[in-house]
């Protein structure tokens, strides 16, 4: 209706500018597009969008220094429009929802509360140094498994505003921990904790290795080759050049990795929907302005075959076999079989003799987008892990998708008939607090920072941390910087400190404002603005059976505390 209200009042001003003769011909002069009130466009060009501001935002090393925050506060009710669809955004821009303030510094909290405190400070040594990530959702957006037209401030994630532009995040992110990390201390590794790819589908999975590898013109669009702001580098389903991670990093499968959309556990019907023509709960279309919601007929894709635990593991492990993208596999060993029976487990040694991951794959193939850990992956896998650990002398963590606090016992989503062999919460948590070698376990899935201590039963087995770190798909799209540090008095401290990332260019400034401003206008979830979430030093025992490793690695391990100081600069 706006092209034929265009195109009649263009025909009416030319008739006028024509005289009394009411059968002169339109000037063929003026070009095909006029008609088109976009001028061709088919997203608004982000320069236009998200130019760059006056006063640029600072480049600085984390959140000890300065912090992001919005220019208005979040809302205490959904806004009235999707800020996915143009009118939304539109409204939500003239209320300035999306206008990012600079505000100060967040220090690091002290947190003693598993009964260990520390008053440390020359005699302190940097055992490990690494990053925490989690929740890409690096989505196919065109797919038509999409749910974008259930999408609702109730239930969020299924068309969100700046989805288009999660990959130019994703590098940004990279891009900043490269300029922030020393060339004297290299990162260790970096740990992406799950729903790294958002539908379960063969492209999505290659985009994130892609991505993370650095690999030169990705080019994350399926289907038809769109191009809707017409030339290259323009737009983001142009093929681009992202920035390599700057670590060898270690994939842990989340249930959007290995569910369809992060809910339905894949069937043939699935299957042959992620194939075809046809989006029957709608998905965007990038052939017309502002890529809106259909329902189909829409271009078809072989490289959205839905994918299992067993392909991604070796997708994994064929990515890369050495250096500074590794490591092989990314956590899965590099060669030989790996048995998935118990779920996609891996066991990786982060820093030999010392530090040992165990990732625990929590992803519930019954359907859900809760996790769930059963009695075979617990006494057929962890705790002869845990026990290896003990004997061998190291440090554990744990890494997972899902917390516990979002593990369940039923099969599917809610309501379904419990699984008789799914351990509880509680359970789970009672047996790993009583493993005095866990000190940490790092999650993601609630797209929110979180820090919880979890006691054990006695002095001897304290307890653990879990740390939660938000997603990169949602807003504040941060990441973590966390080093394990030895105080010389019997206790360790595990730093961990809240990056952002730097914008350098339109289309990372256009994701940051569109994903500000979903959450300002509580169209997404709410994040934890809370201290004790946030920078904060963590206090435990070192664990009788590691206290060796730990001596020993203190011979050399550097006396600079990273994030005391390269955090803090």
């Amino acid at each position: 209706m706006r092209r034929l209200a265009l195109f009649a009042s263009l025909l009416l001003a030319l008739t006028a500018c024509g005289g009394d003769d009411d059968s002169a011909p339109l000037d063929a002069s003026i070009p095909e597009d006029a008609f088109d009130p976009h001028m061709g466009l088919r997203l608004p060009r982000c320069e236009d969008t998200d130019p760059a501001p006056e006063t640029p935002l600072p480049h600085v090393a984390s959140t000890l220094v300065s912090t992001l925050v919005p220019h208005v506060d979040r809302q205490a009710r959904s806004g009235p429009r999707n800020p996915a669809q143009e009118v939304g955004e539109t409204m939500y821009r003239d209320l300035d929802y999306h206008l990012v303030d600079v505000g100060p510094g967040q220090p690091h909290l002290t947190r003693t509360d598993l009964g260990a405190n520390t008053t440390a400070t020359t005699e302190r040594r940097s055992l490990a140094w690494f990053a925490h990530l989690s929740d890409f959702q690096l989505v196919d957006d065109e797919s038509p498994t999409r749910l974008a037209r259930i999408d609702n401030a109730s239930i969020p994630g299924g068309l969100r505003a700046q989805e288009a532009y999660l990959p130019r995040a994703v590098s940004a992110m990279s891009r900043t921990l490269a300029r922030v990390e020393r060339e004297e201390r290299p990162y260790d590794f970096a740990i992406v904790t799950g729903d790294c790819a958002d539908s379960a589908q063969q492209n999505e999975i290659q985009w994130v290795i892609d991505l993370m590898n650095g690999t030169p013109g990705l080019h994350t669009d399926s289907g038809d080759d769109d191009d809707p702001v017409p030339g290259e580098a323009n737009d983001p389903k142009d093929p681009f050049d992202p920035t390599p991670f700057p670590a060898p990093w270690l994939f842990v499968p989340g249930n959007h990795d290995v569910e369809v959309v992060g809910v339905s556990a894949p069937n043939d019907r699935l299957r042959e929907t992620a194939l075809g023509v046809d989006a029957p709960s709608g998905t965007r279309d990038y052939r017309q302005w502002y890529a809106p919601v259909t329902s189909g007929p829409i271009p078809a894709d072989p490289d959205r075959a839905i994918v299992d635990r067993d392909d991604i593991v070796e997708m994994l492990r064929a990515a890369t076999s050495s250096g500074p993208h590794g490591p092989a596999g990314h956590g899965y060993p590099a060669t030989g079989e790996v048995d998935t029976s118990l779920g996609a487990n891996w066991t990786y040694d982060a820093i030999p003799g010392l530090l040992r991951i165990l990732s625990i794959d929590t992803s519930d193939l019954t359907g859900g987008s809760k996790g769930m850990i059963r009695r075979p992956t617990v006494d057929g896998w962890l705790i002869p892990e845990l026990d290896r650990a003990v004997a061998d002398g190291v440090l554990v963590m744990l890494a997972s998708h899902h917390s516990t606090t979002s593990i369940d016992r039923v099969v599917g989503e809610v309501g379904g008939d419990e699984v008789e062999d799914a351990l509880t919460p509680e359970e789970i948590e009672a047996l790993v607090a009583s493993r005095a070698e866990v000190i940490a376990w790092l999650v993601g899935h609630t797209h929110d920072n979180r820090v919880r201590a979890v006691p054990g039963p006695d002095a001897a087995h304290p307890g653990y941390w879990e740390i939660m770190t938000s997603a990169i798909a949602d807003y504040p799209s941060q990441a973590r910087m966390i080093e394990l540090v030895d105080n010389a008095d019997g206790t360790l401290s595990i730093f961990a400190t809240i990056v952002d990332y730097d914008t350098d260019d339109c289309m990372e400034r256009r994701f940051r404002a569109l994903t500000q401003m979903e959450w300002v206008a509580a169209w997404v979830d709410d994040v934890s603005r809370d201290a004790e979430d946030g920078n904060v030093q963590l206090v435990r025992a070192v664990p009788a059976s590691a206290q060796a490793a730990v001596t020993a690695a203190r011979a050399t391990a550097p006396s600079r505390i990273e994030s005391l100081t390269t955090l803090a600069e």
